[in-house]
């Protein structure tokens, strides 16, 4: 009887066990727990939309001017804030040394120039005579006659191509303006020995056509096209608004910025703006493909990520992570696995988890 008491003991102990981990399953299962929910479709639309950036304008062409020889400075015809034209003399430089070389190979020129006359005209009286009367000009006379006249010619073509080079080294005495600017720098003054500091002698940009550079994000890089046109603003004139048209795409994104590398030109003949100046720019742009766009309230924003709530087969939830796109009006504009056809969570809610079944609001 004792030994049936104590049995009967343990089988109540037993099911007070099991009915006490039924109702601990049951409290911590709440995501099989309905929950009910008003549900909406993504929708596909193609809509304009503006992009403000950062953007600096720089001079179209801008060069450090150098002396291309050793030299020193003679004359200096330009100075700071001058404007130039192609090709204008900015600069002489002398170098005696290579007055004397140049005359040294003017001389040179000369003597083998002589040389070459007298050498020539020995051969062609040789050639004639022995052409008149066959016989009277040894073979050995006429070869060593025909071997001095073309060694003559070969060390004259040789100094004429010095004489002409030393000419030309003379012509980089001169300093010129590669292309039409303003001298923005100037670092050395007459007297100065050029051609060891690595010091440029001017500075010199084009300030009558600038460029706006522009960097895109990724996101927005396939909106760009060849019409895309900028709209901007600067400090010195705030109520004046520029245009630019653009003119270079890099059309690779940059791997460590993942960002989109373009230039607007911008005439600037009336001097209105300044290379180097800051801006905010702005691009009206347009996707080239339609995208989704789902209620601003349905995309989740938390700690582990951005996601929509897509209720798939038998009304399981799904979080679908997306990258945000463009906000229009109550809609944003979202990249990730959403169709027109699939069923989103109107109001999206952290709470809520994948593989929850939710109830639908009619």
């Amino acid at each position: 009887m004792k030994k049936l008491s104590i049995f009967g003991l343990i089988l109540l102990l037993a099911g007070c066990q099991a009915n006490s981990k039924d109702t601990d399953t049951k409290k911590e299962s709440p995501s099989n727990t309905n929950i009910s929910v008003k549900v909406t479709q993504p929708i596909e639309q193609q809509p304009s939309y503006t992009l403000k950036l950062p953007a600096e304008l720089h001079p179209y062409e801008s060069v450090d001017v150098f002396a291309k020889i050793k030299g020193f400075v003679r004359k200096i015809n330009v100075d700071v804030g001058d404007q130039v034209s192609k090709g204008q003399i900015l600069a002489v430089l002398e170098a005696p040394e290579m007055d004397i070389q140049s005359t040294a190979d003017r001389a040179k020129s000369q003597q083998l120039s002589a040389n070459f006359e007298v050498s020539k005209s020995r051969f062609d009286r040789l050639k004639k005579v022995k052409n008149q009367s066959s016989g009277a000009v040894s073979d050995l006379e006429y070869e060593q006659a025909y071997g001095s006249m073309l060694r003559d010619s070969a060390a004259l073509e040789e100094s004429n191509f010095s004489y002409k080079k030393s000419n030309q080294m003379r012509e980089y005495l001169v300093v010129r303006a590669p292309f039409s600017g303003i001298i923005t720098q100037r670092n050395f003054s007459v007297g100065a020995l050029m051609g060891d500091t690595g010091m440029p002698f001017f500075k010199l940009v084009d300030n009558n056509n600038l460029k706006l550079k522009v960097v895109v994000p990724e996101l927005h890089a396939q909106s760009i096209s060849d019409s895309t046109v900028a709209k901007f603003k600067v400090l010195s004139k705030p109520d004046t608004v520029f245009t630019a048209q653009l003119k270079r795409n890099a059309l690779v994104i940059d791997p460590v910025s993942r960002s989109l590398a373009l230039e607007f030109d911008v005439p600037n003949k009336s001097r209105a703006l300044n290379g180097g100046d800051y801006t905010d720019v702005q691009l009206n742009l347009k996707r080239k493909r339609p995208t989704v766009f789902v209620p601003q309230s349905a995309v989740v924003n938390s700690q582990s990520g951005i996601f929509v709530l897509k209720l798939v087969e038998g009304n399981k939830v799904e979080r679908v992570p997306v990258v945000l796109g463009q906000a229009q009006d109550k809609l944003m504009e979202v990249f990730g696995d959403l169709h027109p056809s699939d069923q989103i969570i109107e109001k999206g809610s952290e709470e809520i988890n994948s593989g929850q079944i939710v109830q639908i609001i009619k």
